[in-house]
């Protein structure tokens, strides 16, 4: 195996293609995933509730197709309607974390998805995100998935921010 130290510098996309990133065929795979998981948290969640999502931000190696062998992630920022403040996210966050979590288990059960979902245990009692693992028999590999539920403080601006910049900004005001 040709080693890192060993690679000159324009070859370095060709090395991290050939040793560092998951196959193509995964990553289609995980991406098609995600979709699937976007598009339930836009139309499923919140249906009969006052909040609906209005977005889905997509992070994480998965979401920017960056997935790396062994290690893939996904996180995914909700930016829900109707709220009028940081304050009340802070504060219903868990809320909102239990109805997506209560609607993706209906969504096992109801054998909506080809997929499992392995919900990671409640650590707090008004935790930042919904953690949960996606398996597939079509996949080789599992993906980590963190659900977080946003205030759209700035609105249509908000599409212009990258994901980090909203993500660093959702973990201040959980702290």
């Amino acid at each position: 195996m040709v080693e890192l130290s060993d690679t000159p510098a324009e070859s370095l996309d060709k090395f991290i293609e050939d040793h560092l990133l998951s196959n193509e065929e995964f990553r289609t795979q995980v991406k098609q995933a995600i979709d699937i998981i976007c598009t339930f948290l836009k139309e499923r969640c919140f249906r009969c509730a006052p909040h609906r999502v209005s977005k889905v931000v997509k992070g994480g190696s998965s979401g920017k197709g960056t997935t790396l062998r062994g290690r893939s992630d996904a996180d995914l920022v909700v930016f829900l309607t109707n709220l009028t403040s940081f304050r009340e996210q802070l504060e219903r966050r868990g809320e909102f974390i239990e109805e997506i979590r209560r609607q993706l288990e209906a969504c096992q059960r109801e054998k909506t998805f080809e997929v499992k979902f392995e919900v990671q245990k409640r650590q707090w009692e008004n935790p930042r995100a919904l953690s949960f693992v996606l398996r597939s028999p079509k996949l080789d590999q599992e993906v980590e998935f963190d659900v977080l539920p946003a205030f759209d403080a700035l609105g249509e601006c908000s599409q212009l921010l990258p994901l980090s910049f909203l993500v660093s900004e959702q973990k201040c005001l959980s702290l």
